[in-house]
């Protein structure tokens, strides 16, 4: 709620005692309790901002586009994830009469044996330099300052666990 300091002081004078140099006092009197109530206002809207805004992707999206003052979501950034589920590969021991084969199951095919183990693929064992891309739009110039900016708003809003990287497409 925003309240009128200057104007309260004024209202709450009696009528009698209203003369000029009495509420340029009492304005002079009431300026530094504006100015302090003006800057929790300001605050706390920042901080309903960003409490509004979680680790979601829709959310840090719509950070960083109201930061770079993007309205048309549709050529804004986009955030992809690396971690796909289609880089596992399965391998399932089965007898024949040769001896044990080790079959490549890819997660596409729909195979179903008795023991299935799990082993990563290549993409899994490497481990990652980063778990998504913040994709920039082409609107948007690669500087120095662009990139900062971006990585501030990301770094605020992200896991603690997950990485990123910043490209252009």
């Amino acid at each position: 709620m925003q309240i009128d300091y200057r104007k309260l002081a004024i209202l709450l004078l009696p009528t009698f005692l209203r003369r000029p140099v009495l509420m340029a006092w009492l304005r002079a009197m009431v300026h530094p309790l504006q100015q302090l109530h003006d800057r929790h206002q300001a605050a706390r809207t920042q901080r309903l901002y960003e409490l509004h805004h979680t680790s979601q992707i829709c959310y840090i999206k719509d950070a960083l586009n109201n930061e770079f003052g993007i309205t048309d979501y549709a050529t804004g950034f986009e955030i992809e994830d690396i971690d796909a589920p289609g880089n596992w590969v399965w391998i399932y021991n089965e007898k024949d009469p040769e001896g044990n084969i080790i079959d490549n199951y890819n997660d596409a095919q729909h195979k179903l044996f008795d023991n299935p183990t799990l082993i990563y693929g290549i993409s899994s064992i490497i481990i990652p330099t980063s778990t998504f891309y913040v994709i920039v739009p082409s609107s948007i110039e690669r500087n120095e300052t662009n990139d900062a900016r971006i990585r501030s708003i990301v770094n605020k809003y992200r896991l603690a666990s997950r990485t990123f990287e910043i490209i252009t497409r």
